[in-house]
């Protein structure tokens, strides 16, 4: 039996496309052609689709939201499976026995990473449950920000501060139940970086507040973001990490500021352009799609800010969006 024979046969017939255009799958609206595609709606057909490019022996990608990511103008080898698990699940509330009854403080909530995590915090923040409300504006998926650790900077506050548990499904196709530590959280990583390891459900330990307050908290953070970031455009989110304290302070930028924006804008590439894709005029460390741009000339434009700032500071930035499929 070919291929697609073998995946049909474990994820059913009709379920597996050939040669879907990614582009559509991704915030940045570029991508070339999946070989094989194949979209989950729930967490056991994710584990399915691992498993069978596993056992078939080709290469898979597990995507979520699409946001952080700049897939190949070539596309990609081997299964995509499109994550749209959603379920969204009180699964325990806590408290302490005071005066004879039951006071609840905080809930576990147990959420599918293919859920949107605008999705998550709108919900949480109805239920009068804090901790994500800052994160209301946020692209893409729960599996997502927690691969990434995704921030907030006013305060800063991460996605990966109020995990309590994750499913977890290694390299192998096997699962495993793992803690808050397995995933050794820092500034815009986590160890799912360097295992590639696919997370298929995470609890969150969400304290109980006000809902009032919660949704004026979502609310303040999505006008910040909608006073300083590029909004209702094609973009992958932030291109580079933001630079160590260290750097900054060698180099004595204005409040210290770590934002690798900062320096990208001081080279002179804000507004600065290769064919359709160019560095965002509002905030330089977004790279937009205008229409039309191909993965080759946004590569174009990280390889020119990297060389910029390298010559200039002395510094080498690094990219957190993620570059899937073959560049040259």
């Amino acid at each position: 039996m070919n291929t697609l024979t073998l995946l049909e046969k474990a994820l059913g017939k009709g379920r597996v496309k050939q040669n879907e255009t990614l582009a559509r799958f991704t915030t940045l609206k570029i991508g070339g052609p999946a070989e094989f595609f194949f979209l989950a709606t729930t967490c056991a057909e994710v584990v399915k689709g691992v498993k069978v490019a596993l056992e078939v022996r080709i290469p898979y990608y597990v995507l979520g939201g699409g946001s952080n990511i700049v897939v190949s103008d070539k596309g990609l080898k081997g299964l995509v499976i499109r994550n749209e698990s959603r379920n969204i699940t009180i699964v325990k509330r806590l408290g302490k026995v005071k005066n004879g009854r039951m006071v609840i403080s905080q809930a576990l909530v147990e959420v599918d990473t293919g859920v949107l995590v605008n999705q998550l915090v709108r919900f949480t923040c109805d239920e009068g449950l804090a901790g994500l409300e800052r994160h209301l504006g946020l692209p893409g998926t729960v599996g997502g920000a927690l691969y990434m650790n995704s921030k907030w900077t006013k305060p800063p506050t991460y996605v990966g501060d109020v995990l309590s548990s994750a499913k977890v499904l290694d390299r192998e196709g096997n699962t495993k139940v793992v803690d808050r530590k397995y995933f050794d959280f820092a500034y815009d990583q986590s160890i799912l970086q360097k295992t590639h390891e696919t997370v298929l459900s995470a609890t969150f330990l969400l304290t109980l507040s006000d809902k009032k307050v919660l949704w004026e908290t979502a609310q303040s953070s999505m006008d910040y973001r909608r006073a300083t970031q590029p909004m209702g455009v094609a973009t992958a989110g932030c291109t580079f990490r933001n630079i160590p304290l260290s750097h900054a302070l060698r180099l004595a930028t204005p409040n210290n500021t770590t934002s690798a924006g900062f320096l990208v804008d001081q080279v002179g590439l804000k507004n600065f352009q290769i064919g359709q894709a160019k560095f965002s005029d509002k905030h330089a460390n977004f790279i937009l799609n205008l229409g039309g741009a191909t993965a080759s000339q946004v590569k174009g434009l990280i390889d020119e800010a990297k060389k910029r700032v390298r010559e200039k500071f002395q510094v080498e930035i690094k990219p957190e969006i993620v570059l899937l499929g073959e560049f040259k």
